[in-house]
């Protein structure tokens, strides 16, 4: 007897995951789905010190490649799972220190074809969680598999 498939928002995670496992950028970087709802997304990455700038904070593109998976994920629970970007911006608030960053999304507004979407990242240490950075993302429907 096989296991019974999950439903609802455990099979919405497990198949948020599966993309991340299955592009080799996301796993090298280390993200994890950690939420998946119609209403919001949650993904991780461990910041590594092969992850940080100079100065020791979380590097600029890394940010910005959590808040582009988070961002296109809200774009996917809006539109479905075939989206890519079309744009984003990203505003660093501070510098990010910490062990973990957190990219939490949101959908602001969806049609037919395209969504904006909003991420804010936070790192996080002992429990602690500052805001670091936010981004908005216009994400498309794309015409592949």
């Amino acid at each position: 007897m096989t296991p019974a498939a999950p439903t609802g928002t455990d099979s919405m995670l497990a198949v948020a995951q599966g993309v991340l496992d299955a592009q080799p950028f996301s796993t090298l970087v280390g993200a994890r789905a950690v939420r998946f709802t119609p209403a919001e997304v949650e993904v991780n990455l461990p910041l590594r010190p092969d992850l940080t700038q100079h100065h020791g904070f979380a590097h600029g593109g890394v940010q910005a490649t959590l808040a582009d998976i988070t961002l296109t994920f809200m774009g996917a629970a809006a539109l479905g799972p075939s989206v890519l970007t079309s744009e984003f911006k990203i505003n660093f608030l501070r510098p990010a220190q910490g062990d973990t960053l957190i990219g939490r999304g949101s959908v602001l507004s969806a049609g037919k074809r395209q969504a904006v979407t909003r991420c804010d990242l936070y790192a996080a240490q002992g429990g602690q969680e500052k805001l670091v950075a936010t981004a908005l993302g216009t994400i498309v429907r794309a015409d592949v598999p």
